[in-house]
């Protein structure tokens, strides 16, 4: 995958995020334009995509791994919103927790803030600059970064297809990266139990698609 999940500077990290998104969303043009190597495998892997994200192998929901109840959930799910909001953005024909949106949301953030710092978006005390440093921690600690590791641990069990395992790894390499980058404690993949996989599939509902 063309992803530097050790990137430091902005450009490196916008363009991890941006294929990290790709990577999760289904398999459509946008995908096989950055890694042609794959478009004679567009069937196979949608039909991986599909029972791997649409039938609860793994759900790519970041709120399902980590709501205990549906309050918790729907708080958590209007939290992200707000995010999303406060930066004049929005989930297209998506959930905002969904996993490919977070990811774009964050590639978001820091082209914000590569741009007051080229000196496009007037900033004269830096409080714009650090709306956006605040924002990106936030976001990627608090919601992020814990769907993240969830979901690519899980994946590493629940798929021996080459380009998702290869997907798993390098979220889970870049998660580690952007922890480092933001000062931020790493999260740690929770192993569920068969019942807790039923009841996370519950929670989940009708609102998963």
């Amino acid at each position: 995958m063309t992803c530097k999940t050790n990137a430091q500077t902005a450009v490196d990290r916008m363009g991890c995020y941006q294929a990290l998104a790709l990577a999760f969303s289904y398999p459509g043009p946008s995908l096989f334009q950055l890694w042609p190597q794959w478009a004679a495998e567009e069937r196979g892997m949608a039909a991986e995509y599909d029972r791997l994200f649409r039938t609860g192998e793994v759900w790519l929901y970041g709120v399902e791994h980590m709501a205990e109840n549906e309050f918790q959930r729907a708080r958590m799910l209007s939290d992200v919103m707000g995010f999303y909001h406060a930066f004049g953005t929005e989930p297209d024909k998506e959930r905002p927790d969904a996993l490919a949106c977070e990811l774009e949301f964050m590639h978001c953030l820091i082209l914000k803030h590569a741009r007051i710092d080229r000196g496009a978006v007037c900033d004269p005390d830096g409080d714009k600059a650090e709306v956006c440093r605040q924002a990106q921690r936030q976001f990627f600690a608090e919601y992020l970064a814990p769907a993240a590791v969830h979901i690519g641990s899980q994946l590493q069990v629940k798929t021996n297809h080459p380009f998702y395992r290869q997907a798993a790894e390098d979220l889970q390499a870049f998660v580690e990266s952007e922890c480092e980058q933001l000062g931020v404690s790493p999260p740690q993949p929770q192993v569920m139990t068969q019942q807790e996989s039923s009841d996370q599939q519950d929670l989940c509902g009708d609102h998963c698609i």
